[in-house]
């Protein structure tokens, strides 16, 4: 197990200045967000697939995944394909930047027969490229119980689980419900504090059960990475990267008694 944090959290920096701070900070990995400006994209170049991993490398900072934006809800073919084209191309980015898996989400319309069958012929693909897609828990599906019901219709030994720990909670489970229902098939984690009022604070410093997550994954053998998901991207008012990230890392360290001993 092993901490990373997402460039959601940190908007304003460019790719050269998040592998340098997540070194500083002592993070062992990055998310990478599929997003245009300032973060990796399938436009890039061969020769700037290799800068990235090269310069990654340098830092002792791993890829562990890129967190794509393809959707798969709905029964249109045409936008079925496009997201299956484009998953395809967002996994050879996987694989050309040395990450093992791909987030990707379902959509918030209906998941039909359709759409998993494009979603198994994308996921097929990308396992040949050597990367896993992963379904987040997020909206749809809502917790573990309709991620293992999405694995189940799409049938693909390229599809994993991403577990956002504050979405399973919000949508009806408990941390320890979640992971015997799904936890075999977590390749991956986010993690985040909230106040009562369900805003993005410090880790430690609000409501949500941090440390029993942290606890839950250790004792259950977890070690793929946990990924901080500070949302500075879209809330704007909340602290700075330079706090944050630190802080998770400070925090997570001083789970002495639950916290694995391969941190950083």
């Amino acid at each position: 197990m092993n901490l990373c944090f997402s460039t959601l959290g940190c908007p304003d920096w460019d790719i050269s200045q998040v592998a340098e701070k997540a070194m500083e900070y002592g993070f062992h990995g990055v998310e990478l967000r599929i997003h245009g400006d300032r973060h990796v994209d399938p436009a890039l170049s061969q020769e700037e697939r290799k800068h990235i991993r090269e310069m990654f490398a340098s830092k002792g900072v791993e890829i562990p995944i890129l967190s794509g934006y393809t959707h798969f809800a709905g029964d249109d073919p045409v936008k079925l394909q496009a997201n299956a084209d484009m998953l395809v191309k967002n996994a050879r980015l996987a694989a050309d930047l040395g990450a093992k898996y791909l987030r990707t989400f379902l959509g918030m319309e209906a998941f039909t027969t359709l759409g998993a069958e494009y979603m198994r012929n994308a996921c097929n693909k990308a396992a040949e490229l050597g990367i896993t897609v992963l379904i987040e828990i997020h909206g749809a599906p809502k917790n573990g119980a309709d991620a293992m019901a999405l694995l189940n219709k799409v049938q693909s030994k390229g599809l994993a689980i991403l577990w956002d720990v504050h979405h399973s909670i919000a949508g009806g489970e408990t941390l320890e419900e979640t992971w015997k229902i799904a936890g075999e098939y977590v390749r991956h984690v986010h993690l985040k504090d909230a106040d009562a009022a369900d805003k993005p604070c410090l880790t430690g410093q609000g409501v949500f059960p941090v440390a029993e997550a942290v606890g839950l994954l250790s004792d259950n053998g977890y070690d793929g990475f946990i990924s901080f998901e500070w949302e500075k991207t879209w809330i704007r008012d909340i602290e700075e990267p330079e706090v944050a990230l630190p802080g998770y890392v400070d925090y997570i360290k001083g789970l002495t008694t639950t916290a694995p001993t391969t941190y950083k």
